[in-house]
Order: structure tokens, then C-alpha cells, then sequence
């Protein structure tokens, strides 16, 4: 079991990772002292104004902005925590959103999360890790699930420029994403002169005209054209 011995060490990710929460303070016998709710580093504001131990501190709900919470809902919320809590007997459907009904020891919580941390460092891809010295400010978003790495750009020059690395490690495919229609026709001149054949318009809605998709070879070439829109010279 993870020990706190120093609040300093929790990462302001970690907390807003909780969402909107809500929070108790227990002795060592399991008697609530305070409960409370907040976001952010609310929990933690106890542990000076009331003297509070930090590993006494249970998180017993998470990322409860997922609930409508107006009049007409307030009962939802408190359905789906007794339903998840108590789980009756002759309830047909199990509780909604139980995985934010989790009652669980905040020092437990913080350790799982720093493990998972870890674990995204390692699965970075190598053309990610290899090239971070000229990806590095201007990496909009990287998504890392089980299965891929979803890599974003910053806009420059109104355009986005992101790419998925698939399970067995390839990229095959690169998407433009123009921050305005009217970027269009710049856009098919530049991949013309990437030397892009099938570039397809794959936006609809409010993106119509303004999402584009071309096949790549590998990694490698969605990085040279990553670093021709940022005018990088090797």
C-alpha cells in the first residue's frame, strides 16, 4: 500500500484526472471525520486547516460532471450510487456510471495512476521517442490506448496534421485538419507537392471541407511532412 509523505509529490494531472469529486476523511477505524466535495486540490486544503493525515483521505466518488446535475436529476445521481453501492437484489439493470462510485483510499488511487503513467512512457512509439527533440512544442495531443497512439499536431498556418500508429507499429495514413474551408485549395497545392495521389475529403458537418486524409508509406514520411509544415530542416 502506497504512504503519502508529502503532498508536494501529487501532480496537479493526477487530481484533475478525478473531475468533479467527492471526498471523506476517516480515522483508523473507519469513522467518517469529514466528508466534502470539490475538484482540484480541494481534498487536500484539510490537511493544513484541520490537521487531517493525508492517508486518511478516501475518494468515494470521481468524475461526477458526468451526471446532469439540474433539479429534474438529482435523483439519478443518488439511484445510481445506491444501486452501485448496494447493489439490490432486484434491481434488473446494474447501477449507472458505477466506475465513478469508487470509495477507494486516495494514496490506492494516486499509486494505480503514476503506475499507469509508466506504462504510457514505455509504449510511446520510437519514431515518437526518436524524434522528440523537433516534436517537442509542437505536439498538439498524443493519445495512448492499448492498441495505438493517436499523435496530433499544433496548427500552423491554419492546418493540423496528425496520424495513428497501428497496433503492429506502422502508419499508413495522415490526416489534414484545416482550421477554415477556405483552406482547401492550399491545401491540394502542398500535397501536390508532397507528392500525395489520393487525397480524400473525408469532413462532414461542421467540418465539411475541412478534414482530409492521404496514404503514407510509414512513420517516417507523415514525419517529413510534419516537419515541412513547420519549415524544419534536417
Amino acid at each position: 500500500m502506497m504512504n503519502i509523505t508529502n503532498t508536494e509529490t501529487i501532480p496537479m494531472a493526477f487530481l484533475e484526472s478525478l473531475g468533479d469529486y467527492v471526498y471523506m476523511y476517516r480515522d483508523l477505524a473507519g469513522k467518517p471525520k469529514y466528508t466534502g466535495k470539490g475538484r482540484g486540490n480541494r481534498c487536500l486544503s484539510h490537511i493544513n486547516s484541520k490537521g487531517y493525515d493525508i492517508n486518511d483521505l478516501w475518494i468515494v466518488a470521481c468524475n461526477l460532471e458526468r451526471f446532469r446535475l439540474d433539479e429534474k436529476d438529482a435523483s439519478f445521481v443518488l439511484e445510481s450510487y445506491l444501486i452501485s453501492t448496494l447493489q439490490p437484489t432486484d434491481n434488473a439493470v446494474a447501477g449507472h456510471y458505477k466506475e465513478c462510485f469508487i470509495m477507494s483510499k486516495f494514496s490506492e488511487i494516486f499509486g494505480t495512476w503514476k503506475e499507469d503513467q509508466i506504462d504510457n512512457l514505455e509504449s510511446l512509439p520510437s519514431w515518437y521517442t526518436d524524434n522528440y527533440g523537433f516534436i517537442k512544442g509542437r505536439s498538439g495531443k498524443l493519445t495512448i490506448t492499448a492498441t495505438s497512439t493517436i499523435f496530433e499536431s499544433v496548427t500552423r498556418n491554419g492546418v493540423q496534421v496528425g496520424w495513428t500508429t497501428m497496433p503492429n507499429g506502422d502508419v499508413n495514413e495522415i490526416t489534414f485538419m484545416l482550421g477554415k474551408s477556405e483552406f482547401k485549395k492550399n491545401l491540394e497545392a502542398w500535397a501536390k507537392e508532397l507528392g500525395l495521389q489520393d487525397l480524400e475529403n473525408v469532413g462532414s458537418g461542421d467540418r465539411k471541407d475541412r478534414r482530409f486524409t492521404a496514404s503514407v508509406s510509414d512513420a517516417n514520411q507523415a514525419l517529413d511532412i510534419f516537419k515541412d509544415l513547420f519549415g524544419i530542416n534536417d
